[in-house]
């Protein structure tokens, strides 16, 4: 054999098809049905918490819950959001 024949294929990797890039993307879509973002720092005791109710099967992720204690806290102190809410003029 001919040192060309062992020798490793040292040809570069394949870039990214476009059906990957696709495929992520679409993964992104709740950001269109909830556009902006909200971050905050939570205690142990909150996290551990989260962890039980959204782990396995459940229903709801750890965002779903954030978002609905933020919008029943809204609902109750700003009366223009809840008249939005209510599908009220703003």
């Amino acid at each position: 054999m001919t040192p060309e024949a062992t020798a490793p294929d040292t040809q570069p990797a394949k870039a990214s098809t476009p059906s990957a890039t696709t495929k992520a993307r679409k993964r992104q879509t709740p950001a269109v049905r909830f556009p902006a973002r909200f971050h905050m720092a939570i205690s142990i005791p909150m996290a551990e918490s989260l962890q039980r109710l959204t782990g396995g099967n459940a229903l709801l992720a750890e965002a779903d819950i954030g978002r609905l204690a933020l919008h029943s806290y809204l609902v109750v102190n700003d009366p223009h959001y809840a008249r939005v809410m209510r599908g009220g003029n703003a």
